[in-house]
Order: structure tokens, then sequence, then C-alpha cells
């Protein structure tokens, strides 16, 4: 459950780049101290004894601080990694959705080298050893992580992303109560309110308009400039964070401080920083969700298309559309977090039931005489290699072969599909393995042994190889690279970008919530099952006991938690990015199209428009591009021709960010 600390801290407080810094140099503590513990004398007890106080503490400290390391690094580094990728950019788009794949392959690798290399190391050669190469492993990470730390792509912390949907919940049910109990709201231009700008100290510039009583020079709707004006407005050049005029600046509201403002353009007095991001956040979505309609009592502040912002007087909190629409997405995920997690309670079997099932079963191995001769016994939990092989191996298949077919032949797959069919595979590892079980004990019947073999299962003649155990591993690591993949990019990809460390905290909040599940069922079975059964399913002795069942019972669970996927997936809307276009034209010889307004401003690296026009006046064929939209109001068009084009932290955020979407355009009707 720590991840939920370090998601917190990497949206709120800290952002991505320092959380996964810093807690992954206290993930290096833990296992340096880890190391230490099977070293020092004084922590390590002799052969024979048992440990001491001192020593199980000290042991207990170093898990501990493990696992806080864990909770900054999990939930944020596979966000981080995404982050890097622009999601305007096509190339960009398609190679993010295979970063999740190979990330998740890189999982796996490394768990691989730990269980085979890393194992034997401390089997055979020193157990300190083979604590201390993983904790030199992980200072070089941190060192290479921090030596890319000029290239990275950062996205600013805003406030805390949790406290948001429930300040934003609380408020839409008091304004909804408020309007059913006959208290009418009104709207008002946020410049006559209080005498003043309610925002003055937001959007004061230096520029020829004379502002209200509670800005310096002007005011957000000044006389002399719209909220896109050059002089008078909120893009101001001269513009201040606080103001001094007259009536004192009424505090900004949480939406309109901090991150929200772009301190380098506003360092520098460039024309259409910081308080351009007022207007996008105050615009109203395209098309905003139809779920969760309920939530849009909460907005007070928006700006109408005209460029007028407005703000509802009477209502409780200071939120925006897109703000609501933020908080919707999250409210979106909830059904499918809920219906995802017993997914991980029939993962757990992995390290659980399907180990015991193992010691049961024929270990032993005739080594060929060119290894020495000899027999060796192959420890039960190793046969997890089986899951991580099948993952290793599947991904690139998958990856390059697989899912590039299913799109030639029906469309894309969708998330959510690919997710439903990893949850289909489990339901089909847990009846092989209940197959498998049931074979065993029917194998131990027939040789009349029932019970005799105790828990140590010996006997190879009346014991299934534990090679037999394969395919339901392979299984469960081919619903892995559907499923546990699928959910990853999931919770990133359907989150706002102020709240996806905390999304990924949650993707592994239900799987910490499923485990926890699987020791509650193991429970209810226990104690259930002589009652229904007559006899006890979960035995000590699990030859004397019926697995099979309970393997049975968790597919039977697993099925409806399936179907209640399933429910939930087809009503699901998915998150639209309304800024991205693309714009596919082709033209006749005579070169006639519609002409490319000066409305459309294209980005230098997301292509160039101005190529495409000269493609379309030849008469060749216009290729698809990105066409970024940036609205001006009526005000604005004035300074249009001063206007400098859009900076690279814009184009950054408008590819990235869901809180920012441009005004609607004048455009003409092919384009709009």
């Amino acid at each position: 459950m720590t991840p939920l600390i370090g998601a917190y801290l990497a949206d709120s407080k800290w952002g991505r780049y320092k959380t996964i810094l810093v807690f992954s140099s206290i993930y290096l503590v833990g296992m340096v101290m880890l190391a230490l513990t099977s070293w020092l004398p004084g922590l390590t007890p002799p052969d024979g004894d048992e440990a001491t106080w001192p020593q199980l503490g000290a042991l207990i400290a170093s898990l501990s601080i493990i696992a806080l390391g864990t909770g900054g690094i999990k939930p944020n580094v596979s966000a981080f990694g995404a982050d890097q990728f622009n999601e305007a950019d096509p190339q960009d788009r398609r190679e993010k959705e295979s970063f999740f794949n190979w990330f998740y392959l890189a999982i796996n690798v490394g768990s691989l080298i730990a269980c085979t290399v890393i194992v034997f190391i401390q089997d055979q050669v020193s157990w300190t050893l083979g604590f201390g190469i993983p904790a030199v492993v992980m200072g070089m990470a941190v060192l290479l992580f921090v030596g890319g730390r000029r290239v990275y792509r950062h996205v600013a912390p805003t406030e805390s992303p949790m406290e948001r949907v429930v300040r934003v919940v609380a408020a839409a049910m008091h304004n909804r109560y408020i309007k059913r109990h006959g208290v009418e709201p009104r709207a008002a231009d946020v410049s006559t309110l209080h005498g003043g700008n309610l925002y003055s100290g937001a959007a004061t510039g230096g520029g020829a308009g004379g502002g209200g009583p509670g800005g310096r020079h002007g005011s957000l709707n000044g006389a002399d400039g719209a909220a896109n004006g050059r002089h008078g407005g909120a893009n101001g050049a001269g513009r201040r964070l606080s103001g001094t005029g007259m009536g004192g600046a009424a505090p900004l509201p949480g939406y309109l401080r901090g991150s929200d403002v772009d301190s380098d353009d506003l360092a520098a007095g460039r024309p259409g920083g910081g308080a351009r991001r007022y207007a996008n956040n105050l615009a109203v979505p395209m098309s905003p969700s139809m779920s969760h309609r309920w939530l849009e009592d909460a907005i007070t502040d928006w700006q109408t298309s005209q460029g007028t912002v407005m703000h509802l007087d009477g209502m409780a909190g200071h939120y925006t559309p897109q703000q609501v629409e933020e908080v919707k997405m999250v409210l979106r995920l909830m059904p499918i977090f809920f219906v995802t997690m017993f997914y991980w309670t029939i993962y757990t079997q992995m390290g659980s039931f399907f180990v015991q099932q193992g010691n049961l079963m024929a270990r032993e191995l005739q080594l060929p005489g060119a290894l020495g001769g000899g027999s060796f016994t192959v420890p039960s939990a190793s046969m997890s290699l089986f899951n991580t092989l099948s993952i290793i191996a599947l991904i690139p298949l998958y990856d390059k072969f697989i899912e590039p077919a299913i799109t030639r032949l029906r469309g894309k797959i969708t998330l959510l599909q690919r997710i439903g069919w990893g949850m289909v595979l489990a339901v089909v590892s847990m009846m092989v393995a209940a197959a498998v079980e049931w074979y065993r004990l029917k194998t131990l019947h027939t040789c009349g042994h029932e019970g005799s073999l105790g828990r140590s299962g010996s006997d190879a003649t009346c014991s299934l190889s534990i090679f037999w155990q394969a395919p339901q591993y392979f299984i469960v690591g081919a619903s892995e690279v559907l499923a546990s993949i699928g959910q990853l990019e999931f919770f990133y990809d359907q989150a706002p970008d102020v709240m996806r460390s905390c999304s990924m905290a949650l993707q592994l909040a239900s799987t910490a919530i499923g485990s926890y599940l699987s020791g509650i069922l193991v429970l209810a079975v226990q104690s259930g099952s002589p009652a229904i059964a007559g006899r006890q399913w979960l035995p000590r002795d699990l030859n004397t006991g019926r697995l099979d069942l309970f393997f049975l019972f968790m597919a039977f669970l697993m099925t409806a938690s399936t179907a209640a996927f399933v429910a939930v997936a087809v009503s699901y809307t998915y998150k639209t990015v309304e800024h991205k276009r693309h714009v596919v034209h082709r033209v006749s010889g005579s070169g006639a199209g519609p002409s490319l307004t000066p409305a459309l401003t294209a980005p230098p690296a997301l292509g160039s428009l101005a190529a495409a026009a000269a493609a379309a006046s030849d008469g060749r064929p216009m290729a698809a591009a990105p066409v970024v939209i940036r609205g001006r109001g009526a005000a604005a068009a004035a300074a249009a021709e001063e206007e400098e084009g859009p900076s690279q932290e814009e184009l950054d955020m408008y590819g990235r960010s869901l809180a920012y979407v441009p005004p609607s355009p004048a455009l003409p009707a092919p384009f709009r």
C-alpha cells in the first residue's frame, strides 16, 4: 500500500522525477541494510541459534525501508517513462503503447535474473553476496537515472488529486442542494464582482487598459483587451502575480496558482505566457463526457466563447469545466478498479497453492553423465520460471505480430478488450490447475497410497512430474501479457495528467487488495468446506484434501468477476483527447481546395502545415498531419501579426495535458 504515499508526493508535491530519486535512494539504503543483516556478526544469529529481538528488528527494519522505497518507485517510474512521449505526435503515441509492453518485459527479465543467477549465488556461494549484488545494481540504477536528468520531460505537480476529487464531489452535492431549494445562482463577469476583478492579482498587465480597483493596470477583461489581448488583458506582457491596487487583491483560486502559472514566460515577459493557461483551464470542453453529469453542478468558473470569464455567484467552490472533467475520469476508473482486483487473487495462487501443489509432485531429475550424474531436486517455487519465460517470449510476439494482425483483421483492440481476454485466460489457468490436481490425486488413489505420502511427495511411482505444472504457469504468464500490461496502460492512459501517479497507485492497490482477498477466501474455504462438502478442501496435508475443487471454485469466482468486468467495460466512456486533429484532404489536379486560414498554426515539432498547403496548391495529395488549433478572441485579432508562435513548453503541454483544450476556432467547415 506504500505506492499511495509515493503517488501523493509525485502528483501534488515533488513531481515524478524527484519522488523516484528520493525513494530510490531510500530503497538503496534498505538493500544495503539487508545485506548487512546477513554479514555483520552482531546482526546475524550463529548457525543453529534463533535470532534475537534486535536481530529480528534489524531485518524487519530493512524490509520495511525497502517496502517504503518501493512505494515511491512503482507508481511513478512507468508513468514517468510514458510522460516522455508526446501524444500529439502519432509516432510517439504508437511508441508509447509499445513502451508499456517493453517496460513489463524489462521487469520480467530482471525477475528471471533474480530467481536464477541471484538465487544460485545465495544458495551455492554466499548469502551476503546474493544481497550485495542487487544493492550495487540498485546504486548503479540511481546513478543512471540521475545521468539522464537533462533530457527528461516533466509534468509539474499540482494540488492533491484525491483531495480535489473529494472537494469537487462535495461542491457538486452542495450546489445541487442549493439549486433544489430555490436559491437561483447568477452568472456574472468577474470584472464586475466586488467592485472590480475577482482575480485581480492573476492577470494584471502593464498595458493601456485602465483596471478596476482590484487590479494594478488592467483586469482580466480590461477595456483595451479581452482575455487574449496583448496589452490590457490576461496575456499582458508585464503582468504580475499579485496586485497592489486600491481594493486589495483577492487570493487566487487553486487552479490559477502554482504550476498553472508559466513562470518562465512571466520572468521573460513573453506574450501569451503565464495567464495563457488561465483561459485554457477555464474553457468549456468541446465535447464534455455524458457520464457523471451531476458533477457539473460544481462548475462555478468558465469562459464563454467570446472570451468573457464568468463566475457563478452563491455556489460552493471555485471549479472549472476542465477540473470537473478530470474528476469524471477518476470516477469512471473506479468500477474498473473494483472488477479487476480479483484477477490478482488468481495471480496470487502462483506464489501459494501452485507451490504447495508442486511440493507434492515428483521433483527429482537425473542429471546426465556430462554434468556429473546424480540427481537434482527441482525447487517447486522455481517453476515460476515458466511464467517469466512465457512473458519474455510472448511480449515481443504480441507487440510485433499478434496485435498488428488483429488490427488488420478487425480493427485496433481496445485496452479494456485486452484486459478482458487476459481475465479469460486467468479462468483457463485455474481450470488447468484443477485438472492437474485432479489427475495427481487420481494417481495417488490408483497406487493405493492415499494420504500415505504426507507432504514429501517423494514416491515417484505415485506422483506426477512437477513439469505437469508448466502449462498453468505459462497460461498465467500469457494472461499477464494481456491483463496486467493492459491494466497498467489503461490506468495511465485514462487518467488526467495531474492524477496519473495516483492512478498507477490505484492499479497497484488492486494488486494488494487481490492478495489480501486470497487470504480471506482461504480462511472462508477452510471454515466452510467441511459443512458444505463433508471434508476439508485445504487441510495441512493436501493429499487428503480437494485442492482441485478449490481451484474450480476460484475459476467460478473469476468467471463471475469477468462477467462483471464485461458489464462495466461495455458502458465505459473512453477519454477523448480533443486537441488532436488529423486532416487528410486530397485535391484534384486543378489545385482547388479550401485555403488554410491564419487561425491555423502548425507547430514545427509536429509537421508543417505550410508544406501541406503548398502540396495542395500544386495538385499533390496532402499527407495526414496533426493540426494544432489555437483559438483567438476578437480583441486579439488586431495583435495577431505581432504575436509570437507557440513555445515549445506550450506544445509539450498541448500534447500531454488533458486540462489543456483550446477554444473553439472560427474555421471553414472542412477543418472544423
